[in-house]
């Protein structure tokens, strides 16, 4: 019986003393994750998206140091853009990608990003918001609690409907079309004789499909990766509006970090971004050509097409001048000729 008592005394020894290097075990571990940079990143676009997929890269570049602690919410996770931008400003999220379009209120100078047919191409776009227009733009939201680590593409937008083709801004009289929820892109349609209206992206597919819209405009890759191919029958590619989010952390969480920390982050996120360009280049010319494999018809403008549409938009982006300031307005057409002309 002594050794059977002996026998289960070592076994509890044993026992506590497994539970024992457990408790230590957990406790280191918890300690050096505490350590690591924890960083939230939300947006409002599907996973299959070109910004969620270099985020990812994002995050395995930061992860890879052993140094932080990465986690992505993509879909509106985190309320729609308004509130994902809410939430960063009081720190109760650390980061979030938001359409510029939603910080005209925090920078004057991102009034002008997306009115229609202000850049003469993609690639203008990208030098503009890529330079120092672009970094001047961003400092703007300092004043509002907020850090701009850059731009990441959303692209030029193209118009989609279920009706008919669309050639001349004419041919849009009577359709019901479906904009972002910002007073230029609403304003700029009913300029061509559509009835235009906001409304929130996360619904699109389905007031598409129920006929409360007869179209919408959109980046290539959302009109893909979206399907709304699949409740559109005509695309005309009319380039009207490139659109861009802005990467924005919160200041007081941002100046916190260390310097290295501060220059990992920034590292990771143009890294980031020069691979989503990347991808767009590889991927979009495919995804037209597999929504034309579906079914869908896809018209490109002409020269001539084209200057209909941007002739519309003259007063509307003069009334911007104005309203927001013509010197600013000035310099950001400047930088536009300067970045054209390389």
């Amino acid at each position: 019986m002594v050794a059977g008592l002996k026998k289960s005394f070592s076994l509890v020894l044993a026992v506590l003393a497994i539970g024992a290097q457990s408790v230590v075990c957990n406790s280191v571990w918890a300690a050096a994750s505490a350590k690591k940079v924890k960083v939230q990143i939300a947006h409002g676009a599907s996973e299959g998206y070109h910004m969620h997929r270099a985020l990812v890269k994002m995050k395995e570049e930061l992860e890879k140091t052993g140094r932080f602690d990465v986690r992505i919410f993509p879909s509106s996770q985190f309320g729609n853009d308004t509130e994902m931008i809410e939430s960063v400003t009081t720190g109760d999220l650390n980061m979030a990608l938001n359409p510029s379009s939603f910080f005209t209120k925090h920078s004057k100078r991102m009034n002008f990003i997306e009115l229609p047919y202000v850049f003469p191409s993609r690639d203008v776009a990208i030098k503009v918001l890529g330079g120092e227009w672009g970094k001047k733009a961003l400092s703007e939201l300092n004043d509002k609690g907020l850090v701009g680590l850059g731009f990441m593409e959303n692209g030029l937008r193209h118009l989609t409907d279920s009706k008919r083709e669309v050639v001349h801004p004419a041919d849009l009289k009577g359709l019901k079309l479906r904009t972002m929820q910002v007073p230029a892109h609403v304003e700029f349609w009913n300029l061509t004789g559509a009835s235009a209206s906001g409304s929130p992206f996360p619904e699109l597919y389905t007031n598409l499909s129920t006929g409360v819209f007869d179209g919408q405009e959109n980046p290539v890759a959302h009109i893909f990766t979206q399907k709304f191919f699949e409740v559109q029958k005509y695309m005309t590619l009319t380039g009207h509006v490139y659109t861009t989010y802005v990467g924005i952390v919160n200041k007081p969480w941002w100046d916190k970090l260390s310097a290295d920390a501060r220059k990992d982050l920034q590292t990771a996120f143009d890294h980031a971004y020069a691979y989503q360009l990347k991808l767009i280049d590889d991927e979009e010319g495919k995804q037209l050509a597999e929504m034309k494999g579906k079914g869908m018809s896809v018209k490109s403008l002409t020269p001539s097409e084209k200057a209909e549409w941007m002739k519309v938009a003259e007063p509307l982006n003069k009334k911007y001048a104005s309203q927001v300031g013509q010197d600013l307005y000035d310099e950001f057409m400047k930088a536009i000729a300067a970045a054209g002309s390389k």
